[in-house]
C-alpha cells in the first residue's frame, strides 16, 4: 500500500491539521464547507469502493487477509510523517522504538507467509514446521531510512503475503500447521497476519503516548480512511485504491489555495 507522493503528501498534510485547520472553509460542488469535510468526502469515496469490491466473489482467503490490509492500512495512517526522534526513541529502557517495532512486523509478515505457504504445500509426510533456516530473520529486514521507507517495506511484505496466499483453494484452509506449541490449521494461521497488526499498532500508540505524543483529529480521521483504502487494495489492487487517493491529492491542493 504504497501511495503516489502527491497521495503520501497529502496524508501527511491532513494528519497534522488539528480542529482550527480542519475548520478552514473549502468548497465543495461550489458551496462553502470546510476543510475537515475533504477528508470526509474522501472517506464516504472510500466506503462507496469497498462496499462494490468486497461484494464481488472473492476466496475466503483474500477475505480473511483483507483484514489485514486493513490493518495495516490504520497503522499507515497512524504513523505518516513521523519525525526520527519518534521513530528512533524507546519509551523506556529495555522496550523497542517504533523503528524495532516495524522491523518485527516486517520479519514476522514474512515468517508468518512462509509458514503458511509450506503448510499448504507440504506433503503428508513432511515435517509439520518448516525448517528455521527458510525464515527470515531480523537480521535481514532493512528498516534504516525514514518512516516513509519503512512503511512501504510494510506494503511490500504484506503484498508479497497476499500475492502467495490470496487465491487458497477452500481445501487448503484445513491443511493442519502448528503455531507456537498449538496444533492449528491454515485458516488459524491466515487470521494472525491481522492479528498481529493490530497488536503491534496498538504497540506504537502505546509506545507514541509513553514519549508525550498526541494525535491530531486530522490524524485520527486520516486513520479511518487509510484503513478502508487498505481493504479497497485488497479485493482491487492498486488500480482500485488510485482514484480515492488521488481525489484526497486534489482536495488538499485546492484546500492549500483556498
Amino acid at each position: 500500500m504504497a501511495g503516489a507522493p502527491a497521495f503520501d503528501a497529502a496524508l501527511e498534510r491532513f494528519a497534522a491539521f488539528d480542529e482550527k485547520e480542519l475548520g478552514q472553509p473549502w468548497r465543495f460542488r461550489d458551496k462553502p464547507m470546510d476543510v475537515r469535510y475533504a477528508l470526509y468526502r474522501t472517506i464516504e469515496d472510500a466506503q462507496e469502493a469497498s462496499v462494490r469490491v468486497a461484494a464481488l466473489p472473492h476466496p475466503e482467503s483474500r477475505r480473511i487477509l483483507s483484514l489485514a490490509q486493513r490493518a495495516f492500512g490504520d497503522l499507515r495512517g497512524l504513523l505518516i510523517g513521523l519525525s526520527t526522534d519518534l521513530l528512533d526513541t524507546a519509551p523506556r529502557d529495555g522496550e523497542w522504538s517504533v523503528r524495532e517495532i516495524l522491523r518485527h512486523v516486517i520479519v514476522t509478515e514474512g515468517r508468518y507467509a512462509v509458514q503458511t505457504r509450506y503448510a499448504v504445500d507440504r506433503a503428508d509426510a513432511d515435517p509439520m514446521r518448516v525448517a528455521d533456516d527458510k525464515l527470515p530473520t531480523p537480521a535481514q529486514i532493512d528498516v534504516t531510512g525514514g518512516i516513509s521507507g519503512i512503511l512501504e517495506r510494510v506494503g511490500d511484505a504484506r503484498a508479497e503475503t497476499d500475492r502467495q496466499l490470496g487465491d487458497l483453494p477452500a481445501a487448503a484452509m484445513v491443511r493442519p500447521t502448528q503455531w507456537i506449541q498449538y496444533d492449528v490449521d491454515v485458516r488459524f494461521r491466515l487470521h494472525r497476519f491481522a492479528a498481529h497488526m493490530v497488536e503491534h499498532t496498538v504497540q506504537c500508540e502505546k509506545t507514541l503516548a509513553a514519549l508525550g505524543w498526541r494525535a491530531t483529529e486530522g490524524r485520527r480521521i486520516v486513520r479511518r480512511l487509510t484503513a478502508l483504502l487498505g481493504e479497497v487494495e485488497s479485493f482491487a489492487g492498486r488500480a482500485g485504491a488510485l482514484l480515492i487517493e488521488t481525489r484526497l491529492a486534489e482536495r488538499s491542493a485546492s484546500s492549500a489555495s483556498a
